[in-house]
């Protein structure tokens, strides 16, 4: 007997829907990997080829969230069951 998930991913796959779907579930995990302070203050934008732009409300919280930036990609990573990012880029949110 084969797992369900072990059956989604090359659907999505075949579908060209998979790295959209990945994308969107990055977004709905993020404010909990980087918990209920931080959260209002960022946000994931979008998910490419393993890096994940991040836009954060100023460049305090950029180097702050960079430092941290390795724990956060293995948390998010342990959150999806899969390696799908590799690292966290930041820009800063238009006011």
């Amino acid at each position: 007997m084969e797992r369900l998930s072990d059956l989604i991913d090359p659907a999505l796959r075949s579908l060209g829907v998979r790295g959209r779907v990945r994308e969107v579930q990055v977004r709905e995990v993020f404010d909990e990997v980087v918990g209920p302070a931080l959260a209002p203050m960022c946000r994931a934008i979008s998910l490419e080829r393993g890096v994940v732009l991040v836009g954060v409300a100023n460049t305090s919280l950029s180097h702050q969230l960079h430092l941290d930036s390795v724990r956060l990609v293995a948390m998010l990573n342990e959150r999806l069951g899969v390696s799908a990012v590799r690292r966290l880029r930041f820009t800063t949110l238009e006011a």
